[in-house]
């Protein structure tokens, strides 16, 4: 299979993930990434040099993330269709990093940040993959290899923008073969790397061996980096090459877009605000999802707060703290590691309450389904969301606001177009219902 059929089948039809995996899989590294599109690097390389090598399709998490093969090789079972968004898992607690300098820094109370702090001190781990920004541009996103803990505060915000990811793992297999790695990353970066894991392949091997944890922040979908250059020049109205560092949700929770300029400037956007033009600047792929969180991570961390958006609107209610999902051994015994050494405090906790960017997600998963285009498989092979849709942008309006305009244009016809102004309010028993994991099984 050549990097041709992998263009047809996935990059043709827009469901590629920008995830990079295809990057790091191919073994004779001839796959790289124009700004977001994958390409061939080598000039003279042609589908005939590719032979019968399949590895960056079958890699790929765009058309197929393959949830229901990895479930079944990480716990002995696929979930159930109550586990539809959430995925297995043997408990979940509600948390924050005890260091005050990542607490501070963290959109969510840095639990995630805790534990790949634990990894690198305490577990043995020689490096983290993270998503940081590029030297040369400091407004866009680009993978981080980091080494120290203290450095892991920097990175230590979600980053609402898509940028080529796993491919940074290909130096660390080939010049430090020996390293083990972790990995922070969203559902379609953990999908790829499973997927990796499963392939007998140098890559594949090297993967199984050498990734030693796997942890993801729940996504409500990423942005192309036009979303961020339309917060920097058309809201806090500087330009682009005037940045020399980005924040996403610096400050007060949920926090806010800051941007240090070069003449020493701090400039701050309102997250909502933020969040609209986001909306804007959506890939097919990201929009037509059918993951909040892959369910194939050692830990799965969201938000606490049911809903930054109105946090940032109307101003918190809820303490900043992150709802940490345990699934395996491996992260079990990361998130106890964490606590003994001082880096974690969580306690046990539920799942009720409306979450904003799971419901966003679901309706739009549901539209996708029904538009006739192709979409990701879902982790639960022929499920489909039985709802009825609200469209995306009342999910983010705002009384007294216009609400967002310029739709994405890919975006299928709205089959609730004369719907209701707003979005619904849904009982916390039946999000509990949804929610709720009746059999979780154990991790391992």
């Amino acid at each position: 299979m050549t990097f041709q059929q992998l263009s047809e089948a996935v990059l043709r039809n827009d469901l590629c993930t920008v995830c990079g995996a295809c990057q790091l899989a191919c073994p004779a590294g001839v796959v790289g990434f124009s700004g977001l599109d994958p390409v061939l690097t080598e000039p003279s390389w042609t589908e005939t040099d590719c032979g019968e090598c399949r590895d960056c399709l079958d890699v790929c998490p765009g058309a197929d993330p393959g949830t229901p093969a990895a479930e079944t090789r990480l716990f002995g079972r696929t979930r159930t269709p109550r586990e539809r968004w959430t995925g297995i898992f043997s408990e979940v607690l509600a948390g924050h990093a005890l260091d005050p300098v990542v607490f501070e820094a963290s959109a969510s109370g840095g639990s995630l940040t805790a534990l790949l702090q634990t990894a690198l001190a305490v577990l043995g781990t020689d490096v983290v993959l993270t998503m940081g920004r590029d030297p040369e541009q400091p407004w866009r996103a680009a993978p981080a290899l980091v080494r120290e803990p203290h450095l892991l505060a920097e990175t230590a915000q979600s980053t609402y923008q898509l940028a080529p990811y796993l491919g940074a793992l290909r130096d660390v297999m080939l010049t430090e073969p020996d390293a083990d790695v972790a990995v922070v990353g969203v559902a379609c970066h953990i999908q790829a790397l499973r997927k990796l894991q499963a392939m007998d392949t140098a890559a594949g091997r090297w993967a199984r061996d050498h990734v030693v944890l796997a942890v993801e922040p729940a996504c409500s979908s990423s942005t192309r980096p036009e979303g961020t250059r339309a917060v920097i020049e058309e809201r806090a109205l500087i330009p682009v090459d005037s940045v020399v560092r980005l924040r996403y949700r610096e400050g007060d929770y949920p926090g806010e877009i800051a941007i240090g300029t070069r003449d020493g400037g701090d400039h701050r956007v309102a997250f909502w605000k933020a969040v609209r033009d986001f909306a804007k600047n959506k890939t097919y792929r990201c929009l037509s999802c059918g993951d909040w969180l892959s369910g194939l991570a050692d830990v799965s961390v969201s938000d606490g707060d049911p809903n930054i958006f109105a946090a940032s609107v109307d101003g918190a209610r809820e303490l900043k703290h992150g709802r940490v999902f345990v699934r395996t051994g491996a992260g079990a015994a990361a998130v106890e590691a964490a606590r003994d050494h001082g880096f974690f405090t969580g306690s046990p906790t539920d799942l009720s309450g409306l979450n904003l960017g799971l419901e966003r997600k679901r309706n739009r998963r549901a539209s996708y389904e029904r538009s006739g285009r192709p979409v990701p498989h879902g982790p639960i092979p022929g499920h489909r969301e039985e709802l009825e849709i609200v469209p995306d942008e009342r999910w983010i309006a705002v009384p007294g606001e216009d609400p967002p305009t310029g739709p994405p244009t890919d975006r299928p016809a709205d089959p609730s177009a004369g719907g209701p102004p707003g979005p619904p309010g849904r009982p916390a028993e039946e999000l509990t219902e949804r929610l709720t994991v009746a059999d979780r099984g154990s991790s391992r």
